[in-house]
């Protein structure tokens, strides 16, 4: 199969190059940032070059395509001009998204778990109460309708807070958690959010899966099994790791000054584990984790 990955460097984009890379042809986009795109067939991209991106299409003619590319932090979003974060989150799915609707390519879209209602009580299903609280979310929302108005060969992923270590100059709050840990520093992480973490590695075996599958017109909450704070993650990580517990210093969310506050968009995975395709607990993925970095 040819698949053309966007936003190949980002933090999942990588692991996706190493995944897809593995028994397909891929062509992986990037922008300001290589990552790992410099070993595998890549393209720099400026979303903003339409006739580049046709171009690309026209020459690649991929049988799907992995959008990922987006500005992704909800602070980094509310701090740049609206006009800009639209032209990348929502003007640039619009056009891929036509783009593959007219040379017939299936399209698996990386939407947010932000966007549900963070009041509603958690464990989300996909038709339950959506209302993003973030610019970013509202954004990913906003691109989710207008695929559903184009055409029906898709999948979009509502992906929850994905962890692992980042590749290259990605990096996230997991991956600083681990490495505050082994120099003994201590590390702050909330108490009052929930979400359904789910590891790096296991999205891209899934987003493997998916894409290889005849699955279209549906929309995926795409997370693990289990509702949990990030100061249980950190627990687990703790305990599986040998680390000391006392690094963890568990704090509201009220005490980070400016942060928009999502109390529960945990999730219902319960369709994506009807399709038959395993997911590891978040402590069979931190062992994998903690395995291979020590």
């Amino acid at each position: 199969m040819k698949i053309i990955i966007t936003g190949g460097s980002g933090l999942l984009g990588q692991y996706l190059n190493k995944r897809l890379s593995e028994e397909n042809e891929i062509l992986t986009l990037y922008n300001s940032n290589t990552g790992n795109c410099k070993d595998y067939n890549s393209h720099k991209m400026d979303f903003a070059d339409r006739k580049g991106l046709d171009e690309i299409f026209i020459s690649f003619r991929p049988d799907a395509v992995i959008h990922t590319a987006a500005v992704s932090r909800p602070e980094l979003c509310d701090s740049l001009r609206r006009d800009f974060v639209t032209e990348v989150n929502i003007n640039s799915t619009e056009h891929i998204a036509r783009l593959c609707e007219m040379n017939n390519s299936k399209l698996l879209f990386t939407s947010t778990d932000l966007v549900y209602d963070g009041d509603s009580g958690g464990m989300m299903r996909e038709e339950d109460k959506v209302n993003p609280a973030s610019f970013y979310a509202e954004t990913k929302l906003k691109s989710e309708d207008i695929i559903r108005g184009i055409f029906d060969n898709y999948v979009i992923l509502r992906t929850s807070l994905l962890f692992g270590m980042g590749l290259n100059h990605s990096v996230n709050n997991f991956h600083n958690m681990i490495l505050n840990f082994r120099d003994n520093k201590k590390v702050k992480l909330f108490h009052d959010q929930y979400r359904t973490p789910m590891s790096l590695d296991d999205a891209a075996d899934i987003i493997s899966e998916l894409v290889n599958t005849d699955l279209k017109g549906v929309t995926l909450n795409f997370g693990g099994m289990e509702r949990i704070s990030r100061t249980e993650v950190g627990e687990i990580v703790c305990r599986t790791g040998g680390f000391d517990t006392s690094l963890i210093e568990s704090i509201p969310m009220s005490d980070i000054p400016d942060l928009i506050k999502v109390a529960d968009v945990s999730m219902n995975t319960d369709k994506l584990g009807s399709l038959g395709i395993k997911r590891n607990s978040i402590e069979e993925s931190v062992i994998k984790i903690l395995k291979d970095l020590l």
